[in-house]
């Protein structure tokens, strides 16, 4: 495994990890107002041989990207977006959904991701110029909407017990609740302190009808810092970051790994 850590731009890579190879990588990019990550799994088994993470996007520049890569995924914020049952949903309806959801006209190109564990779709929209760059390098990239992502992270997570996945961005936060693979609520709310969080995860869990203390809380988010970690750890006795130090080994100071939750769970979404 090699790292390189410089005040921009953090980079990981395993020994296996070779950029040239062709129709061997997933790439899962993750561009998160004012940071960038990204992720390569590769597809036989699933393996993540390199990670790299910037402010602004630096990390798009990183000459270990994948010159080949068989996919690319992209998660892009910031994001409106909103859950509709399929039932429900007639075509040509998506803005206005949209609409009674964040309250103004969406913003973007509105699009439509399936949310087959539900049998709901996800209808979503973001910043054009936030996709611009990365689209340049892999026009072909397939977007995807964090909420979806979210969804399926919080199910996956809660067959045994309640549990709660947050996703703290640079103005909004994503919380989405589950219990016994059952999605209880999964709403955006606006976050701009430790207070804020604390308080919006607090109401969540109580619209569930749950309380602090039987709960599992898993966070992350490109915003997330150490005091919002330490104030949740006050109110929550079962709580962790959302994924685990994929390069555990690297022996080097780096930002917690579930600040690029978004990038780190893409994989499981597209293969």
């Amino acid at each position: 495994m090699t790292a390189i850590i410089t005040p921009l731009l953090t980079h990981f890579r395993s020994g296996t990890y070779d950029r040239t190879r062709e129709r061997a990588f997933h790439l899962s990019v993750l561009l998160g107002e004012g940071v960038c990550a990204w992720v390569v799994h590769a597809t036989g088994n699933g393996e993540l041989v390199a990670m790299a993470w910037s402010a602004g996007d630096l990390a798009l520049k990183d000459n270990h990207l994948p010159e080949h890569p068989v996919s690319v995924s992209y998660v892009a914020l910031p994001e409106w977006s909103t859950l509709v049952p399929d039932a429900a949903l007639v075509p040509g309806t998506e803005a206005q959904h949209l609409s009674l959801v964040h309250g103004n006209a969406p913003k973007g190109q509105i699009r439509t991701e399936p949310v087959r564990l539900l049998g709901a779709t996800c209808i979503y929209s973001r910043s054009a110029q936030a996709e611009k760059t990365l689209l340049e390098l892999f026009a072909n990239a397939r977007p995807l909407p964090l909420r979806s992502i979210l969804v399926r992270g919080v199910l996956s997570r809660s067959s045994s017990k309640p549990s709660v996945l947050l996703h703290k961005g640079a103005d909004r936060t994503e919380i989405a609740i589950a219990y016994q693979n059952h999605l209880l609520l999964c709403n955006s709310f606006p976050v701009h302190t430790s207070a804020d969080l604390l308080y919006f995860t607090l109401l969540a869990v109580e619209r569930t009808g749950h309380s602090p203390a039987d709960i599992d809380l898993f966070y992350g988010g490109t915003h997330l810092n150490a005091n919002d970690r330490e104030l949740l750890a006050k109110y929550f006795k079962h709580l962790d970051g959302a994924v685990l130090d994929p390069f555990p080994d690297s022996n080097a100071e780096q930002d917690p790994a579930d600040r690029w939750l978004a990038a780190l769970e893409q994989f499981a979404c597209v293969s």
